[in-house]
C-alpha cells in the first residue's frame, strides 16, 4: 500500500504459454512471467504424488509455480518408463526452449522422499545441474565412479530430528585414514533447514496433499529461491518497481483491472487486524472494487519511513494519513464516517512471485485509529480484584498520534511514558458488586 511517485508504463496484456504434456511421465512449462524467460529447473516427483491444483487453496502446485516464479520447467515423475530417469531428455527441452536461459546451467529440485541409486548416478553425471534442492529431507551422495562432486544442496527436512541409538566398538579406529577416505569424492556443500510443525517423510509442500503445511512450505520455499537465483544468475526482478506499479494504479489512477493486472493469477490480501481483504482472483477483484479502491478518502497518503527488501519480499513501515469522511470499509467496517483526521503505523508484508504480487500481509495499531476518532475511552472498568478488591479502572494502554512520530524520528517522543503514569484509579462501585472501594494508590 505505497503510492508511487512516478507514472510507469501500463504493460500489455499477453497470453502466456499452456503446459506441453510430452509423455504421462513429463511435462514442460516455460515461463510464466511478465518477462517470458528466465533459468531452467527440472522438477523430480514420484508418479503418484499429488501434483494436480486443489481448487480449495490458492498455492498453485509445482509446475505452475516455478513458472510464475520466471523459471522454465520440466516436470518428471519417477519411476518413468522401464524405470528410468530422463534427465537428458529434460535437459534436451529446456536447452531447445527459446525462453529458457540455459547457459548458466539448470537446477534440479526433488520432491523425493527417498533418492534412488539411479537418480542420483544421473545428477552425478550431468555437468549442467549446477544447484540442486530437496524438499524430501535427502541430500543426494556423489558416485565415486561417476563424479568428483555434486552442487550446492539445499535441503528442506521435515518434523523433528530423530535421536538414534549409535553403536560403538570397542575395537579402537586406527590413527590412519583409510583408503576409502582418502579417494572419498568431494562432498558438495550442503545447507539445511528443519521444519518442526510439518510431518515428517510427507508432501507437506504440495498443495493437494492432506499434510501439506502452508507456513512451512512458504518459507521454504523463499529459502529456495535465496539458495538458488545466485547459482543460476536468476531470474531476478526489480520488485520495487512491480510494488510501486501496483501502488501507482491502486492509489494513483485506482484502477481496479490495472492493479490486478500486477499480480498473479490467485493472489490474495489480508488486512489482519480487520480481517478484510480477498482471497483468490475473483473475491479480490469484487474487494477492490467495492470496498477499496474507489472507497479511500481524497486526501489518503502513505509516507515511508523504511524498506527491507528479500529475493522474493517486500516489508514496508510507513504512516498512512486521510480524514475519515467516508465510511471506509477496509479499516473502520461498519463506521460511519466522523470527519477526524487520521494518522496510523502501518507494516505491510508483500510476497512477490516472479515479476508479480501473490500476496500482501498488511498490519497496523487498530486501537489508535480507535483511539483518535474518539470510540475508545481513556479509562475502563478493570473487571477484576486488585489486591482482592473490587471497584477500580485502568487506563488503556494507547497513544495517539504520537506513536507515528515515534515511529518516522525515535527521538521525538518520550519512551515509557505508559509504564510511569497512574496504574489504577478508585471508582464509585457498583450496587451488587463484589468486594469494597479499594483505598487510594
Amino acid at each position: 500500500m505505497m503510492a508511487a511517485t512516478a507514472r510507469l508504463p501500463i504493460r500489455p496484456k499477453k497470453e502466456y504459454p499452456a503446459t506441453v504434456e510430452i509423455s504421462p511421465h513429463l511435462a514442460f512449462q516455460p515461463p510464466l512471467s511478465r518477462r517470458g524467460t528466465g533459468p531452467g529447473v527440472i522438477l523430480v516427483l514420484d508418479h503418484y504424488a499429488p501434483v494436480e491444483r486443489n481448487e480449495d487453496r490458492l498455492d498453485p502446485p509445482p509446475l505452475q509455480k516455478w513458472a510464475e516464479e520466471g523459471f522454465a520447467v520440466v516436470q518428471v515423475l519417477v519411476p518413468g518408463k522401464d524405470d528410468e530417469f530422463p534427465l537428458k531428455r529434460a535437459l534436451e527441452l529446456l536447452k531447445a526452449c527459446e525462453a529458457c536461459e540455459f547457459g548458466a546451467g539448470v537446477g534440479l529440485i526433488s520432491y523425493l522422499n527417498r533418492i534412488p541409486f539411479y537418480i542420483e548416478e544421473a545428477a552425478c553425471l550431468a555437468p549442467e545441474i549446477k544447484a540442486i534442492i530437496s524438499y524430501g529431507g535427502k541430500k543426494f551422495s556423489s558416485i565415486p565412479s561417476s563424479a568428483p562432486s555434486l552442487p550446492p544442496q539445499l535441503i528442506h527436512i521435515s518434523g523433528p530430528k530423530q535421536h538414534r541409538r549409535v553403536s560403538v566398538s570397542v575395537v579402537p579406529e586406527p590413527e590412519d585414514s583409510s583408503w576409502e577416505e582418502i579417494n572419498a569424492p568431494f562432498e558438495s556443500v550442503v545447507k539445511e533447514y528443519r521444519y518442526l510443525e510439518a510431518k515428517a517423510e510427507k508432501y507437506w509442500v504440495l498443495p493437494s496433499d492432506e499434510d501439506y503445511h502452508a507456513a512451512s512450505a512458504s518459507l521454504a520455499h523463499t529459502r529456495s529461491l535465496t539458495f538458488l537465483k545466485p547459482l543460476l544468475n536468476g531470474p531476478f526482478f526489480d520488485i520495487e518497481e512491480v510494488w510501486d506499479e501496483h501502488c501507482y494504479y491502486e492509489f494513483g489512477e485506482r484502477d481496479v483491472e490495472k492493479t490486478m493486472s500486477t499480480m498473479v493469477s490467485q493472489p490474495y490480501v489480508n488486512h489482519i487486524p480487520t480481517m478484510t481483504g480477498g482471497i483468490g482472483k475473483d473475491r479480490l477483484t469484487t474487494f477492490y472494487a467495492h470496498h477499496f479502491i474507489h472507497s479511500n478518502p481524497d486526501d489518503i497518503s502513505l509516507d515511508l519511513v523504511s524498506r527491507s527488501l528479500s529475493i522474493d519480499k517486500i516489508v514496508d513501515e510507513f504512516v498512512l494519513k486521510m480524514t475519515h469522511d467516508r465510511q471506509v470499509d477496509w479499516l473502520l467496517p461498519a463506521i460511519p464516517p466522523t470527519n477526524k483526521p487520521l494518522q496510523i503505523p502501518f507494516t505491510s508484508v508483500i510476497t512477490l512471485r516472479g515479476d508479480r504480487l501473490s500476496h500482501e500481509h498488511i498490519h497496523w495499531d487498530h486501537a489508535t485509529v480507535l483511539f483518535q476518532l474518539g470510540l475508545l475511552p481513556e479509562w475502563v472498568p478493570f473487571p477484576y480484584p486488585v489486591e482482592g478488591k473490587m471497584g477500580f479502572e485502568v487506563r488503556v494502554p494507547v497513544v495517539g498520534v504520537e506513536g507515528c512520530r515515534k515511529l518516522a524520528e525515535e527521538g521525538s517522543e518520550a519512551s515509557n511514558a505508559l509504564i510511569e503514569r497512574e496504574v489504577v484509579r478508585v471508582r464509585k462501585v457498583e450496587a451488587g458488586a463484589k468486594g469494597g472501594v479499594g483505598s487510594d494508590w
